[in-house]
């Protein structure tokens, strides 16, 4: 089942930016547009509402829609990572704990 994400506030702990954070459609990665001392900037982060990883920090405000393949293409993200539902055969992001070695 495909879960819609919400926008991650700024005042979530788990947000290090301190930005709202918008989805990316079909897609674990949030991202928001900053404007810094140094130009305009897209700081793209991977996961949810309870645990972020920051996974970019890019040049200029890129169009959402583009981040998907960018992380994947480009900064070594694979699709079953970045993917609310990966493709046929590829391995799984599961939200359940592992199972205790034995």
């Amino acid at each position: 089942m495909i879960q819609l994400h919400n926008q991650i506030h700024a005042t979530n702990a788990w947000n290090p930016t301190g930005r709202n954070l918008q989805p990316v459609p079909g897609t674990r990665l949030f991202y928001a547009h900053a404007d810094t001392l140094t130009g305009p900037r897209t700081l793209v982060l991977l996961g949810d509402q309870q645990h972020l990883t920051f996974v970019g920090d890019l040049e200029g405000h890129l169009d959402p829609t583009s981040l998907r393949e960018l992380m994947i293409d480009t900064h070594g993200l694979y699709p079953h990572q970045v993917d609310l539902e990966p493709g046929p055969r590829l391995p799984r992001v599961s939200d359940s704990p592992r199972p205790a070695p034995r």
